[in-house]
Parts: structure tokens; C-alpha cells; sequence
């Protein structure tokens, strides 16, 4: 497959859900996984960061890998169209995070499907929830992370709290404006 663009169009891929395989990421997976992650995050949110800041890069990929907790969303070609890290919460919880599918290949389900692969996941390991955070703008408001908190509310996650960024990671200097995370949390019981 190649990405289908005209000029600065993207035509849309048609896909079935039920063509489409989640599998844990391999090595092999580096260069296509840092370019889709990062175009779309440079994307949707380059107003939050400083140009040309990554939000996967190489150290990350492979730290991600070593743990066991990026996934990729394939159709039966075996072309990548998303991908999901799912990590432990340390509090008998896993957490979704760095979900991306391929712009011409959203509003198809894999965006749901990678979210309920994470889902089934952490039934099965018997926790009692799944958490995602949205990193949002704190003093301006933002439709596309807007749309992001009320997908993830139409699909049963809850909102829980408001947290500084600045107060998980000593190095915000990254960014260009002040950003929150807003945390929303799928209980099971």
C-alpha cells in the first residue's frame, strides 16, 4: 500500500475491522512506528510542542519494545495503520497511551479496536481498570483533544482529575504552553 495523497488530500483507505490483526510491535517496526507516531502527533498536537520535538523516538521505541507494551494494528497485508502502548499502572491497572491510526485510515474502528485490545488486556489480567491520559492546553481551549475526551467518554472511560504536566516530568521545556493531563479512567467492577 502506499499513502494515498493528492496534493494535500488524504484519501481514505477503506478497511474492515475484521481485516485487521493486533500484534505486539517488533524491531523490524522502528522506522514505520516513529514515522506514523510522529506525523500524527506533529500534526494534532504541534502547538503544544517546541518544532521538531518527537513524541517517539528511538530510546523510547526500544524501551517500549524491551517492556513488551507497543502494539500495532495490521490489515492482512501486513501494512500498519495504528499502534497502542499499554503499560502497567503499578495500582492493578494498565494505562493506553500514544494511540495513533493513520489519518486516511480513522473513522473505521481501529482506533476503537486498539482501545478494546487494551481493554480485554487488563480483563484478563484481572484489573480492576484502564487509564488514559489526554495532554491538553490549560488556558486555551482544543477541538481535537475536545473530540478525544468525548470518544473516550462515549466509550465508557470516566473523567478523573486534572494534573499538571509539569508535575510528572522535570523537563517540560519541550513544550511551548503550559499543559494539563486530563485523566480518565474504564473500571471494571
Amino acid at each position: 500500500y502506499q499513502r494515498r495523497v493528492r496534493g494535500s488530500k488524504i484519501y481514505k483507505m477503506n478497511l474492515s475491522t475484521n481485516d485487521i490483526h493486533i500484534r505486539q510491535s517488533i524491531p523490524s517496526d522502528e522506522l514505520i512506528l516513529m514515522k506514523m507516531v510522529n506525523e500524527v502527533y506533529a500534526d494534532c498536537e504541534r502547538h503544544l510542542w517546541v518544532k521538531n520535538h518527537d513524541r517517539l523516538t528511538k530510546s523510547r521505541f526500544h524501551s517500549h519494545l524491551k517492556k513488551q507494551e507497543l502494539f500495532v494494528a495490521e490489515d492482512k497485508g501486513g501494512y500498519i495503520v495504528g499502534s497502542v502502548v499499554m503499560s502497567d499502572t503499578g495500582e492493578n491497572g494498565k494505562e493506553l497511551s500514544m494511540l495513533v491510526v493513520r489519518p486516511e485510515c480513522r473513522s473505521q474502528g481501529i482506533g476503537r479496536k486498539l482501545v478494546d485490545f487494551v481493554i480485554e488486556n487488563a480483563r484478563g489480567a484481572n484489573c480492576d481498570f484502564v487509564s488514559v491520559e489526554i495532554l491538553y492546553p490549560t488556558h486555551q481551549p482544543d477541538p481535537w483533544k475536545d473530540r478525544l475526551k468525548k470518544w473516550y467518554s462515549s466509550i465508557g472511560f470516566q473523567f478523573v482529575r486534572n494534573v499538571n504536566f509539569a508535575d510528572f516530568f522535570d523537563d517540560s521545556s519541550f513544550l511551548v504552553i503550559e499543559t494539563t493531563f486530563s485523566v480518565y479512567k474504564k473500571y471494571f467492577n
